[in-house]
């Protein structure tokens, strides 16, 4: 039996940011500079880099109050043996 890959929550975050700055027309330094004041962000995410939660937590504050989307996580529980 296989299970579907499902999208990890940095690539759940990065398409919600992506979808943000596709929305605003933001370029991804300015909303990385905006939000965190970090110009690279946006780059390091589509490179791999990993946020802390806190950063999450600041990113997503900041899409909220500029009119962006809710970040829904898709977080399945594993099926349990019996």
């Amino acid at each position: 039996m296989t299970c579907p890959i499902m999208p990890t929550l940095t690539d759940q975050f990065l398409s919600a940011i992506e979808a943000h700055l596709a929305r605003t027309g933001t370029k991804p330094t300015e909303f990385g500079r905006a939000a965190v004041g970090d110009p690279s962000l946006v780059l390091g995410l589509r490179r791999g880099r990993s946020p802390r939660l806190a950063t999450v937590d600041r990113v997503l504050a900041y899409m909220r109050a500029n009119g962006g989307p809710v970040l829904a996580i898709t977080v399945e529980a594993p099926a349990r043996d019996r």
